[in-house]
């Protein structure tokens, strides 16, 4: 093997990472402003999509200007606070999970059984959904992350 000198490997982590979380974050947030403006996604699946984009779009935000500079710079303040950064990041990282199965079911409906689909997707039962997922997503990484 040659020899590397690898004392500065965590700078360059963080420096790769930080652009990489910010055209992460540029992208849902433009995601999120075009649902806002298109009235033909004012459905349940823009409001499924809107619902993801915006939990994505503050896992991103914690990865752009959390985590990024907390690895650059190895601030100790940083450190000390990783515990409830971890756990948000966790829980938005689950929510954007189920919001993914959200999204695939309602489009299988929509394929699959079209005429079902005003049903089970009307505005009410879509609200519904989104909080539930939130809900979930939260509560699951609180249980797992106090008694896991």
């Amino acid at each position: 093997m040659g020899d590397f000198d690898t004392s500065k490997d965590y700078q360059l982590a963080g420096a790769i990472l930080f652009p990489m979380a910010i055209v992460g974050l540029t992208c849902n947030l433009s995601v999120v402003f075009f649902l806002k403006s298109m009235p033909s996604l004012n459905n349940s699946f823009g409001s499924l999509t809107l619902s993801q984009a915006t939990v994505d779009s503050f896992h991103q935000f914690l990865f752009s200007f959390y985590v990024a500079p907390t690895i650059f710079f190895r601030n100790s303040f940083m450190y000390a606070i990783s515990d409830q950064c971890g756990y948000a990041i966790l829980s938005a990282y689950q929510i954007c999970c189920f919001s993914h199965v959200l999204i695939s079911f309602n489009r299988f409906v929509a394929v699959y059984s079209p005429l079902s689909y005003p049903v089970l997707f009307s505005k009410w039962n879509t609200r519904k959904m989104i909080v539930s997922c939130w809900v979930l997503g939260i509560s699951i990484m609180t249980f797992m992350l106090q008694y896991g």
